[in-house]
């Protein structure tokens, strides 16, 4: 089957899943961002040189990065690989594609622990908006989905240093993310820092 075809065929299952499940009430993790994260990957993988083959992994490897949240909200990155893994083999790949397809999802688990060059661009696509002003944007989201589906609800002083935490935490994995995406990550780090000045 031409990779065109499965792509395809992967972007449709996956869609309907994120859809048509529980997924659809998630303010952050939700197709949009699944969507968003394919864009990122494309992005990357165009920038960065990669061979039309890995591209296609890491597609693939995007489009179901998430799904698991339809099933579980916490540990959904072991559910995503297992509706992957089931997904792929009846498009007839072999183990060492769908095993090197888990690395990469198995690695956009927080805190982020890629093992290969694939897995460092699907991280790095995962958080890209932290790099851009849609991160402001973003955050409200997943504030939001976190007070539903967690039950985490803070203060909006604790929650921007939380978020200030993490952006000085976090480390962009590619050369890519290395070199470009962390002066726009460290912009960010100074909006917020302007917030908290004042509280």
């Amino acid at each position: 089957m031409q990779t065109k075809i499965i792509i395809n065929n992967v972007a449709e299952y996956c869609t309907n899943l994120l859809s048509n499940s529980s997924c659809n009430k998630l303010p952050f993790h939700n197709l949009q961002h699944t969507i968003e994260v394919v864009q990122n990957v494309k992005y990357l993988c165009v920038a960065m040189n990669i061979n039309q083959q890995e591209t296609d992994m890491l597609i693939i490897a995007a489009w179901f990065h998430d799904t698991g949240f339809s099933v579980t909200y916490k540990g959904h990155e072991e559910e995503s690989k297992l509706i992957a893994t089931a997904f792929l083999k009846t498009q007839e790949f072999n183990i060492d594609f769908i095993d090197k397809i888990c690395n990469c999802i198995d690695a956009t688990k927080m805190p982020q622990c890629p093992t290969s060059k694939l897995a460092e661009i699907l991280c790095d696509a995962d958080v890209f908006h932290i790099s851009n002003s849609h991160f402001f944007y973003r955050k409200l989201l997943l504030r939001k989905e976190w007070e539903l589906f967690c039950d985490y609800k803070v203060s909006d002083l604790e929650w921007h240093k939380l978020n200030l935490d993490f952006l000085k935490k976090h480390h962009f994995r590619t050369t890519y993310g290395k070199d470009t995406l962390t002066s726009g990550k460290q912009e960010n780090i100074l909006k917020v820092e302007r917030i908290l000045n004042f509280y």
